[in-house]
This record gives C-alpha cells, sequence and structure tokens, in this order.
C-alpha cells in the first residue's frame, strides 16, 4: 500500500523538509496523485557523528534494525533516510532487509557525474567528512574531492548543531564558507540535511544532496518529478 517509508527524526526539521520537498516536486493533480508514504521520525536515534568518532556504530545500528523491520512489515516499496552521516552504516543496512534502500550519497555522486563535473567540495558533519563516505563513491566514478580545513569544517559542524539546537536559519557563515571552495570547476556537495535548510544564493555552485534524494524517492515511487 504504501510506497516510501522514510526513517527520519535526523533531524527533525530535515524531514520535514524532506516531506515537504517530495509533495512539491511530486507531479500530481490531486491528493490521490500524490505519493502513499510513512514517515518514521525517529527523533531519539543515537547520534551518528557520535557513533562514528566513538566507534559505537553498533549502538545506532541496533535500534534503526528496528525501523527497517517495521517498514518492511508495512511493505513500502523504498526506503529514504534524509541523513547524510547514517549513510556510513549503508553496507550494514542492506544486511537488515530485502526493501530497496536509497543511498543517497551513491545517487547525489551520479547527479554530479551526470552534469559532467569532476571536482566537488562536501560540507556536512565531522562524522560524514571524517569517514570519508563521499570519497568512496566519487573515488568510483573519477571525481575528485577537494579538502575542506580543519577549521572550516568545525564551522560547519557549529552550524549544523546550532539548527538542531534552535531551528534557527541563519545561513550567512554557511554561504561565507561555500563561496571560498565553490567556483566554476569546484560543486559544493550540501551533504547535511540541516544545511539544506540554509537559503543559498543561485550564483554558488552547490548540488544538495537532500533534493537528489527527493527526486529519486519520488521516482522509485512510480511517480513524476515536477
Amino acid at each position: 500500500m504504501y510506497k516510501l517509508g522514510v526513517i527520519g527524526g535526523m533531524g527533525p526539521l530535515a524531514t520535514v523538509s524532506f516531506y515537504e520537498r517530495v509533495v512539491l516536486n511530486t507531479l500530481a493533480k490531486c491528493d490521490n496523485e500524490h505519493i502513499d508514504m510513512v514517515v518514521l521520525s525517529h527523533a531519539s536515534m543515537p547520534d551518528r557523528t557520535k557513533c562514528i568518532i566513538e566507534n559505537k556504530g553498533g549502538e545506532f545500528l541496533e535500534v534503526i534494525k528496528k525501523d527497517f523491520k517495521i517498514l518492511e512489515d508495512i511493505g513500502v516499496d523504498a526506503v529514504a533516510i534524509p541523513c547524510n552521516t547514517s549513510h556510513y552504516f549503508f553496507d550494514e543496512f542492506k544486511k537488515f532487509t530485502s526493501l530497496r534502500i536509497i543511498n543517497m550519497i551513491e545517487e547525489t555522486i551520479l547527479e554530479v557525474k551526470k552534469r559532467g563535473i569532476e571536482k566537488i567540495a562536501v560540507f556536512g558533519t565531522l562524522g560524514t567528512l571524517n569517514s570519508k563516505v563521499y570519497e568512496k563513491y566519487a573515488n568510483q566514478h573519477g571525481i575528485l574531492v577537494k579538502e575542506v580545513s580543519s577549521e572550516d569544517k568545525q564551522v560547519v559542524m557549529d552550524i549544523i548543531y546550532d539548527i538542531k539546537e534552535t531551528n534557527a536559519l541563519d545561513g550567512r557563515r554557511f554561504v561565507d564558507i561555500l563561496s571560498r571552495y565553490c567556483d566554476d570547476e569546484t560543486v559544493g556537495i550540501i551533504a547535511c540535511t540541516e544545511l539544506s535548510l540554509l537559503d543559498i544564493p543561485e550564483d554558488i555552485n552547490t548540488i544538495d544532496a537532500l533534493n537528489v534524494l527527493v527526486k529519486r524517492s519520488i521516482e522509485l515511487s512510480g511517480a513524476k518529478v515536477k
């Protein structure tokens, strides 16, 4: 019955944005033509970055495994997880279920390749950046990853957790960082769903991984993208 299953809550506001973007980008003339989906907003999930840095991934996996079981029992066609950092554990996710899980990271790299881009700079949590999950797929497709300074990584991390704490969406500091890395040759990957909430000027060369996930979620649910 349900086409799309969403394991969300990482964080809650980003999950709201994902759901809204799916609705706004689905080609539909009435309610009945939208995607049937179930959203698990599992906000109490262990912090992904902390689990990666402290080598406690088992704590996170033990919890999220139950969500895959719920979605499997419901019988969704595809699973979307609007959290970049969690995809560090993607290979483990596949062991939990036979459901099709959309690989947000790989799909974003494929979008980069499709656009003929050869160089990216990745902006996300320290869990995402230090685990080099984007490099894993970029290397497979011959895409160069430009290094972000440790100072800028920390500032971006602070911005992300400020959003989680306050829901305040002041993107000026982030835009300033983007402008120093993104140019005609290098596209900035918005690789954290909190960062996806910020307004980014169109003249800054970026690809938002959340938007890539939205597009694939719509397509794999049997609907058409506007």
